[in-house]
């Protein structure tokens, strides 16, 4: 009989206050195994735009409201799934979130998002926190209400 599948521990956080994930972050990495979904919470006042069912399975772009992604390695891998529209790798330079020198992009797409390789040594915070700058970045456009959700993975 098939393994159901586990749900994930969710932590709420402030990007001032990441300690309970950046842990959670260090635990995984020890394990070698997990990942880590991160995601802003929108103003309760505030809707992604609607998008047509027909035109959404079509279009070019990810979600309106950045889904980022952190995996331990080796090595390891962040990602972005964002609706930008266009290259996350150029948008994020515009806005003054600029993938870090050194970190190599090995995905840069409008749908299915940025994926970058994080250098050995490169701190689990320092990770989080250009996830959370570039994810905030993305999200401009929406009204975010100051705090964020990580979905923690294990297997």
């Amino acid at each position: 009989m098939p393994r159901a599948a586990r749900r994930p521990e969710l932590i709420d956080f402030k990007p001032d206050d990441r300690s309970a994930v950046v842990a959670r972050m260090d635990q995984l990495s020890n394990d070698k195994a997990g990942w880590i979904n991160l995601s802003p919470a929108l103003d309760e006042d505030e809707e992604p735009p609607p998008r047509s069912s027909t035109l959404g399975i079509l279009s070019g772009r990810g979600p309106d409201v950045p889904l980022c992604t952190w995996v331990p390695g080796p090595p390891v891998e962040a990602g972005i799934q964002h609706g930008a529209g266009s290259r996350a790798v150029g948008v994020l330079r515009e806005l003054g979130e600029p993938v870090p020198e050194g970190w190599r992009v090995t995905q840069d797409h409008s749908r299915r998002g940025l994926v970058v390789l994080v250098p050995d040594g490169i701190a689990n915070e320092t990770v989080l926190d250009w996830l959370v700058r570039a994810g905030t970045a993305l999200a401009a456009h929406l009204k975010l209400a100051g705090w964020w959700r990580a979905a923690i993975y294990r297997p």
